[in-house]
């Protein structure tokens, strides 16, 4: 059993920010779980100086990191950069031409239904949602520090969550 902790991050640096710091904390690659559209719109891939260029570099370094992280298309959504758990509920997700797809997949990680359709809103709006599978008071604790620190958005938990194997 583990309970889900999870947020909204305004752009690709919070992300890799958030990223890192759970990864210091000793959060293994396959507890982090994200999503975001894959796009070059996306806030804090812009490139406009070489500073800017060596911030995305390390950015985009932190977030390899990740497990399984790549990019898939979702039906009726759009395509996307997703990573963790989070990457084997979208791929049991039948493929399908609704946007159920991603709202099955959150819900899948954890996420309560009666979130997952707004949480869903935000990913299309160009933000990043970001999961963390925590499987002690202590460690929820600390994934809700790491997102307060960063000031992250909407962020919330679920009741605990059985492991499917």
């Amino acid at each position: 059993m583990y309970k889900p902790v999870f947020c909204i991050c305004q752009d690709i640096g919070q992300t890799a920010a958030i990223v890192n710091n759970l990864k210091m904390a000793g959060f293994s690659n396959n507890e982090i779980s994200l999503v975001f559209p894959d796009n070059t719109t996306l806030p804090g891939l812009q490139q406009n100086s070489d500073e800017n260029a060596d911030s995305a570099e390390e950015d985009s370094l932190d977030l390899e990191w990740l497990s399984g992280i790549d990019s898939l298309d979702i039906p009726g959504v759009g395509r996307f950069i997703a990573a963790g758990p989070i990457m084997v509920e979208l791929s049991r997700t039948p493929q399908k031409d609704q946007a159920d797809d991603l709202i099955g997949a959150l819900v899948g990680v954890g996420i309560p239904a009666h979130h997952a359709e707004h949480y869903q809103e935000k990913i299309k709006a160009g933000r990043t949602l970001i999961a963390v599978n925590t499987a002690t008071v202590e460690t929820r604790d600390t994934a809700n520090t790491i997102f307060q620190q960063a000031e992250a958005e909407d962020i919330s938990s679920s009741e605990e969550v059985s492991v499917i194997v």
